[in-house]
């Protein structure tokens, strides 16, 4: 089995996501919250790249309109990108279109995917479960205006970890530095605390931290909550939940 991380989308090879599994992730926050809208019922999400799409598609249907630009709420939008923002009495049978300024980006860049998955700490052993036949898995990190990000790296270590029997065995050197990082957290005495200090040490995490969002990195860092798995259709690029 072959297991790639990319660190960035612009860091993707082209050449290996056709007929592949791609697993996206952007643990602050667009992912965690994706994870939690559909956990709490929402019907669907619409990924957009830009604001002013998302405001077409609701101008066009009955839709909620939730994501942000630069960890801020748009003004015009109903919710942000906090997962708590996503109750199920907001949710529940609701679609949204929702716009992130990293993750959307990211999970539209692997629309060539034969399967797209959205993975949050919240749903790690699902998503390492579903996935673990799949004999070439691209995890792709959104990281934080073109740079990398502590915490998708994170995830993706956890994610490789979960697929490697003999470590440097069918892994590109992303793959391997994940891994190594994600090491570092379970050996620690206390890997959940370890996980959440790393975090808020983390660009998003700072970023986050600035504005005041510390729960929403509290929440980002909790493991296995659900065991829904976010799946975005590549023909139609509308994600709905899977178990």
């Amino acid at each position: 089995m072959q297991t790639n991380v990319f660190f960035l989308p612009e860091l993707i090879n082209s050449g290996t996501i056709g007929g592949s599994c791609c697993v996206i992730i952007d643990v602050l926050r667009a992912t965690t919250t994706i994870v939690t809208a559909l956990a709490n019922g929402a019907r669907s999400i619409i990924p957009c790249l830009s604001i002013e799409q998302a405001t077409e598609i609701a101008n066009q249907q009955q839709v909620l309109l939730g994501g942000e630009r630069d960890c801020v709420k748009p003004e015009t939008f109903d919710l942000g990108n906090s997962p708590t923002e996503y109750s199920s009495d907001v949710v529940k049978d609701i679609d949204i279109a929702f716009t992130t300024t990293n993750g959307t980006k990211a999970m539209l860049a692997c629309a060539r995917a034969d399967k797209i998955l959205l993975a949050a700490f919240s749903n790690l052993s699902a998503i390492t479960s579903s996935t673990a036949q799949e004999s070439t898995l691209n995890i792709i990190c959104s990281g934080t205006n073109g740079e990398i990000t502590l915490e998708d790296v994170l995830l993706a270590g956890a994610i490789v970890h979960s697929r490697i029997e003999q470590p440097l065995a069918g892994v590109n050197d992303q793959a391997t530095l994940a891994l190594n990082a994600w090491e570092e957290i379970i050996a620690s005495d206390v890997p959940a605390t370890s996980l959440l200090d790393k975090m808020k040490e983390s660009r998003g995490g700072r970023n986050l931290l600035q504005v005041d969002k510390v729960a929403d990195v509290q929440f980002a860092a909790n493991i296995d909550t659900t065991s829904m798995i976010p799946t975005l259709h590549p023909t139609s690029l509308i994600i709905t939940a899977s178990n």
